[in-house]
């Protein structure tokens, strides 16, 4: 829709004018009358003062990254063109030496979804642009999950003097949806996978090809793995011990309990939407390299799975295949992003658990009990959660007790922007410390951070 408005400011430079014409003639005055000119000046400057007939602008969009992940910062770069052609009019405010319009006041609003917020930067800018000039304008945006159609710009035009007004939706060339679905492109698969196919580095030395460390000769110790340099500097027989490569069996675990559907401000996703996209892509890399992976989930008993994910007795979800699994995370990825809840601080909320009846030790015992005999004896459980309440931790240690091998990547919602932030984050810190002291590998991760440098820590460091 295109509307043009005349704004008629300089209609006091008109009665200005008649007043010192009539009372000049009236008191045969030339002064006043020599002086109408001056604000006669005024209104023929905004009775000339116009917009061109046709508005010819070139805006486009562009995303970076185009595919971005839950949480993470997205640069919208605008450009805005003035490609209008020579015009022969003699109405115009400004004109370039071939013909070209000059548009003085552009005023662009990009059409942000309202699902979007803003990081930083801002998506309106007021521009001048001469024929052929382009004009940039850059804000950031934070990806939730899904896909988002952006609106045509809203344009406002304003002639010199300000008499006309031009609003106009323009199309936007360019991209046009900003779609975060938590995917996994063949690269990041390959960069965030540790080791080779099937395989796991470990802290033991045996046969392999990366360099461990060396030991005192045995006898029946190959002469391929001989150290041939150190004997024929000391006369020391030694065997050169190379790291082992081992088959690794993984469990992925997502916390999505309602407690940490929890979120650091508006627009920003859920820690248990950030928990449910770190598992599924760890779960990808893991399946794509090899590797023997479980998957399940926590706090989903409300949520109706499609078919094809199988919900056990325990209540727990457990998928056969990499495609089950992948729709279970999607499943827990929608629950959370539709329960968001956020502390009226911007901070984050405490775990329900004591006013259920039901304690967190009790709960947590019930749910290791399960996963332990559920998981093969050698799997190594990897649980993702934001540790917003103690439920986390009393679970890794309980699975510790039960002698399994236990890493928790943690992504951090909390922050010191706010005191309720600042608060949360703290008791977040603890309770890593706590968890850290009970022989549990823990990583961070924000959305800021690439994932793989997480995903590596807790897949390596056994």
């Amino acid at each position: 829709m295109t509307t043009l408005r005349r704004d008629d400011r300089w209609n006091v430079g008109l009665v200005g004018t008649l007043s010192l014409v009539g009372i000049g003639l009236a008191y045969a005055n030339p002064t006043l009358v020599a002086a109408a000119v001056i604000p006669l000046t005024y209104v023929l400057y905004g009775a000339f003062s116009s917009l061109p007939e046709t508005v010819e602008l070139d805006i486009r969009r562009e995303f970076d990254p185009v595919a971005p992940a839950p949480g993470e910062r997205v640069t919208v770069t605008l450009t805005v063109e003035n490609s209008s052609a020579a015009e022969s009019s003699s109405a115009t405010d400004d004109a370039s030496d071939d013909g070209g319009r000059t548009l003085t006041d552009v005023r662009v609003v990009d059409g942000v979804p309202a699902a979007l917020a803003v990081e930083s930067g801002s998506p309106r800018a007021s521009l001048s642009l001469a024929p052929g000039e382009t004009e940039t304008v850059t804000y950031e945006v934070v990806a939730t999950r899904g896909d988002f159609a952006f609106d045509d710009a809203l344009v406002r035009l304003r002639s010199v003097a300000g008499t006309s007004v031009l609003t106009s939706g323009m199309a936007v060339g360019g991209d046009e949806v900003l779609s975060c679905s938590g995917g996994l492109t063949d690269a990041s698969v390959a960069e965030a996978t540790p080791g080779r196919a099937g395989t796991v580095p470990a802290d033991s030395g045996g046969s392999g090809l990366e360099f461990h460390s060396t030991r005192e000769y045995r006898s029946g110790d190959p002469l391929s793995r001989v150290d041939w340099r150190h004997l024929a500097k000391t006369g020391e027989l030694t065997t050169v011990e190379f790291r082992e490569q081992q088959a690794s069996r993984v469990a992925v675990v997502a916390d999505a309990r309602e407690p940490m559907r929890a979120v650091a401000g508006p627009g920003r996703p859920t820690a248990a939407e950030l928990c449910a996209y770190a598992a599924l892509r760890t779960h990808r890399t893991l399946t794509a390299d090899g590797h023997d992976v479980a998957a399940t989930a926590l706090g989903l008993d409300s949520v109706e799975f499609p078919d094809a994910v199988a919900v056990g007795p325990d209540g727990l979800p457990w998928p056969d295949g990499p495609r089950e699994a992948e729709a279970m995370f999607d499943a827990a990825s929608v629950a959370a992003a539709e329960t968001a809840t956020t502390a009226t601080d911007g901070g984050v909320v405490d775990s329900d658990s004591s006013r259920r009846g039901v304690s967190c030790d009790s709960r947590a015992a019930t749910v290791a009990a399960t996963l332990d005999a559920r998981l093969a004896s050698d799997a190594r459980i990897v649980l993702f959660s934001p540790l917003l309440d103690d439920y986390p931790a009393t679970l890794a240690r309980a699975l510790r007790r039960r002698g399994r091998s236990v890493a928790v990547l943690s992504p951090d919602v909390t922050g010191r922007e706010t005191p309720g932030l600042a608060l949360a984050s703290l008791d977040r810190t603890r309770r890593r410390t706590a968890l850290e002291r009970t022989d549990v590998t823990v990583a961070d991760w924000t959305p800021e951070r690439p994932l793989d440098d997480s995903l590596s820590h807790v897949l390596t460091d056994r």
